[in-house]
């Protein structure tokens, strides 16, 4: 039985090819929140409606996959180098790997532009800065929980890795710790790296030694569950930015020296490489998976400055 033809990213969103733009951002938000995992919807619904989004809303990726397609003139053949590795969304008409890596490594690009009569949103000295903020204190009876010393411990040594492995490799992303977030439930972040119109949300926590079972919604350490916040913060990130494409990590920590512990177990056919809304990672596969995902969005060598405003003004000190 042949299988039914896939979606246009048109059909998924659910716009005529010729929608505006702000039809497009009007359409992916409604049809995010239709399918978004923690409100009855599937990771994969989700993937496929953020990427339709970053395609259309993207002038020269939308031109591209309307030529692909066979809605406008043919684009021309990639190199033969550049077809390898190609990162495919529903319709496969995304860049390269290797275009993604060179985007990464391209100088930032700030928007909104400015000049001495339109100062920008950010002071230039914070924009150019890569990290901002520090990891939020527990007060002090929080202190003296192990789970509070665990997860502050945890945030450390992520900030660390962050700034040590990705940030010198990737221009454009910016780093704030600590962000809370000033809407009514008062979303906190460990860490939320900004690049182009991608955002990823980090929890973290150090962990005693025995592997962790994952299986894209419930996550145990030795048979227990393990209670975690990330999944309704992410949510409330993309509400709080719905024109961003939203995905959180949460990174457990091991032995210092080991990276690679602990374990993270996951059921046979899991797609680990898949942008799932939460992804749980120990911190040797952590700058890997979240640089993919800045990476491979629209314009990824692009600071939008008035998202950056928002994210610092929340940011820990």
């Amino acid at each position: 039985m042949a299988e039914p033809p896939r979606k246009s990213y048109y059909d998924i969103l659910g716009v005529p090819p010729e929608a505006g733009t702000k039809e497009i951002k009007d359409a992916y938000r409604r049809a995010a929140r239709a399918v978004h995992p923690d409100l009855g919807g599937t990771a994969s619904q989700f993937h496929d409606v953020a990427v339709a989004y970053e395609t259309l809303s993207d002038p020269q990726r939308r031109e591209r996959y309307d030529s692909d397609t066979g809605r406008g003139r043919p684009a021309p053949a990639p190199p033969a180098a550049s077809t390898r590795n190609a990162t495919a969304g529903p319709q496969g008409a995304t860049r390269t790997r290797v275009e993604d890596v060179d985007a990464a490594r391209s100088a930032p690009v700030y928007v909104p532009p400015f000049s001495p009569s339109a100062p920008p949103v950010v002071p230039l000295l914070l924009a150019g800065r890569q990290a901002s903020g520090v990891p939020r204190q527990p007060g002090m009876f929080a202190r003296l929980s192990s789970g509070a010393r665990a997860r502050l411990e945890g945030e450390l040594r992520t900030a660390a890795l962050l700034e040590r492995t990705l940030l010198p490799t990737y221009p454009a992303a910016r780093l704030v710790n600590g962000v809370q977030f000033e809407d009514r439930a008062r979303t906190t972040a460990g860490h939320v790296l900004l690049a182009g119109y991608r955002m990823a949300v980090l929890d973290s926590f150090t962990a005693s030694p025995g592997n962790f079972a994952w299986d894209g919604r419930s996550l145990r350490h030795q048979g227990r569950p393990v209670e975690l916040q990330l999944p309704a913060t992410v949510r409330a990130v993309q509400e709080l930015f719905p024109d961003f494409h939203v995905a959180g990590w949460v990174v457990v920590h091991g032995a210092p020296d080991n990276p690679f512990a602990p374990v993270i177990d996951v059921p046979p056919g899991f797609d680990r490489s898949s942008p799932a809304v939460v992804q749980v990672v120990n911190a040797g596969t952590t700058v890997r998976t979240v640089r993919s995902f800045l990476a491979s969005g629209p314009t990824p060598n692009v600071v939008q400055l008035p998202a950056l405003a928002r994210l610092l003004a929340g940011a820990g000190s």
